[in-house]
């Protein structure tokens, strides 16, 4: 289905839902600063190849929807034909130009907003972190470095964990392009001595599992240091990834934490947004 300015307008008045959506310019950024949608994120993008132009760690999670805008229909079509085939679930694309746009939609001149987010059990429980002056966060696992970005913006200084060189680069990629660094540094964690000693205010652990750290984190974080940590968990008919020997079983992180040494502030077994069954928890040591 192909939705013409008119329709987009139109929908954003009368259902919320569509303004929900998020929203990526591709043109280029003059044409952008001249008029683009509310709330639209810039980020020119030439015609192909969009996989080099367009990284993931700019976009949403990929069950999020997306709306791509372009100065043509042809060329919002093209890439949204290209993200869709990255597995993007719902991807519409709209081609715009600033005189098209209503004025009740229209907004003017740059833009610090982006698309990608932060684990929304970070930011949900951002108002626990101990100051950035308490001293440095590890992320383990680091993954794209969203988490360690985040806070670095917010005065952190912040190191990531990951065995994958890939994303360690994008990780450092995001960094740049927020205008901050990070120290994301290789490392197989299934090695326990690649993990810096520390000792840590914070350690963060996101969508990775591995039991044999669990027991270290006394000894990692300083005293009143804080753990945020969420990750795989089984739940009843859950046949997806990961393989079960990494999902975490029914009350397991809470007796990974020790009630003698932490202070549980926070514990979750729930869903993540993408329908995967999650734990999580936030504990501060004594």
């Amino acid at each position: 289905m192909v939705f013409s300015p008119e329709d987009i307008a139109a929908a954003w008045y009368t259902d919320p839902g569509w303004r929900d959506w998020p929203v990526l310019d591709v043109r280029p950024q003059a044409d952008f600063q001249a008029g683009h949608l509310a709330g639209a994120v810039s980020h020119p993008v030439a015609a192909g190849p969009f996989e080099t132009a367009l990284p993931s760690i700019f976009l949403p999670p990929r069950h999020a929807p997306l709306l791509v805008v372009a100065g043509t229909q042809a060329e919002a079509d093209d890439l949204a034909g290209h993200l869709a085939g990255r597995g993007r679930e719902t991807v519409q694309g709209l081609g715009l130009t600033a005189d098209r746009i209503p004025p009740g939609l229209l907004a003017k001149g740059l833009s610090r907003a982006h698309l990608w987010s932060a684990p929304d059990w970070l930011v949900d429980h951002a108002g626990l972190l101990p100051p950035p002056a308490a001293g440095p966060v590890l992320d383990l696992g680091c993954g794209s470095g969203r988490a360690a970005v985040w806070l670095a913006e917010r005065g952190y200084v912040v190191t990531g964990l990951d065995r994958e060189a890939e994303a360690l680069e994008m990780g450092r990629v995001l960094a740049a392009s927020r205008g901050t660094a990070c120290e994301f540094l290789p490392a197989d964690l299934r090695d326990l001595s690649t993990i810096p000693a520390g000792p840590w205010s914070v350690i963060l652990n996101f969508r990775y599992l591995q039991r044999n750290i669990l027991p270290l984190l006394p000894r990692l974080l300083k005293p009143g240091g804080l753990v945020l940590l969420r990750t795989f968990r089984d739940a009843p008919g859950y046949g997806g990834h990961p393989h079960p020997r990494h999902r975490l079983a029914r009350g397991e992180l809470l007796s990974a934490v020790p009630r003698g040494q932490f202070d549980v502030l926070a514990h979750a077994e729930d869903f993540d947004p993408d329908g995967r069954p999650a734990a999580a928890i936030a504990a501060r040591r004594r």
